[in-house]
């Protein structure tokens, strides 16, 4: 595997990060994970190019301007318009076109006296920029949605969930639980059981009410990340309402689906050792990962 840090490309096993760096000491930094595909010339696709064989990334846009509203939360500087030819240069470099791509900045190490544990940071240090890249199954794979058992979960993490921080300790510890209770995923509640619903470990929850009503929980009712799937989806499917969701309704549903970059569209057919509906994929999760898939495929998701 090759590697992108601090503008260099090396061999994964040559990339070398300082002890002090505050994305080890704090957590004290910012990551992205984005999904390359095939681009169509057909189609007149722009894209990065990767060996002659051009490929993009979905979303590129949202991306960024998450990314660039994470590292201003962060009071991190780094330029987000490298974002797209920093992918070009990985992928090129991997010889990879279907593939999930890393990136991660933090806020860097500190220098000469700098005190490496000093919580306010002291200025003038360089970020530190890791990327890389593995394979993922390409679009014509994803016929049906996959099927995954989840549990719920008390959300035990910060209030900050729109930023995109690698400080993940809490959905360690909440993918910890979830895997004691016998579960591939967990849906995580804020306070109690009938709490508000928020997201997956790594996704972004929609689910079918008894009453038949499709709905996500919105960015302003629980402290969760703007997933830029969902936000595919919502303007491709603008019948899926934005509003809180209580885990009443949630333990209620006619369909869980969670959706996400390398997720894109998946069922939770068991929760908390419920079947879910009739215990596979249903109409609507069906549906909205054709509407995923052929939106990708046709260069609509920017």
């Amino acid at each position: 595997m090759i590697v992108h840090l601090n503008g260099e490309l090396l061999p994964r096993e040559r990339a070398r990060v300082s002890v002090f760096d505050r994305g080890f000491v704090f957590g004290d930094g910012v990551y992205e994970g984005l999904r390359a595909v095939p681009r169509d010339p057909g189609r007149g696709e722009a894209g990065v190019g990767c060996g002659g064989q051009g490929v993009r990334i979905v979303g590129l846009r949202l991306h960024e301007d998450r990314l660039r509203e994470g590292l201003a939360e962060a009071r991190i500087e780094w330029d987000v318009s490298q974002l797209g030819p920093a992918c070009e240069r990985l992928l090129e470099a991997n010889g990879l076109r279907d593939a999930f791509v890393y990136w991660q900045v933090t806020r860097g190490a500190p220098e000469g006296d700098m005190p490496p544990r000093q919580r306010v940071p002291s200025r003038g240090m360089r970020p530190t920029v890791l990327g890389f890249c593995t394979p993922q199954p390409p679009l014509e794979s994803f016929a049906a949605p996959a099927a995954k058992s989840a549990a719920t979960v008390r959300d035990i993490r910060w209030d900050l969930g729109r930023l995109k921080s690698i400080s993940l300790m809490g959905n360690v510890w909440c993918a910890m639980r979830a895997d004691e209770a016998g579960a591939e995923d967990a849906i995580l509640l804020r306070g109690g059981e009938d709490g508000l619903v928020g997201e997956g470990l790594a996704t972004n929850v929609v689910i079918v009410t008894r009453e038949g009503e499709v709905c996500t929980p919105s960015l302003d009712s629980v402290p969760i990340l703007a997933g830029v799937t969902r936000a595919i989806l919502l303007r491709q499917r603008p019948e899926i309402r934005q509003r809180a969701v209580r885990g009443g309704e949630l333990r209620d549903a006619r369909e869980v689906v969670l959706v996400g970059t390398t997720t894109m569209v998946a069922s939770v057919t068991r929760l908390d050792g419920r079947t879910v509906g009739d215990g596979r994929p249903g109409p609507v999760a069906r549906s909205l990962l054709a509407t995923l898939v052929e939106t990708i495929r046709a260069g609509r998701d920017a």
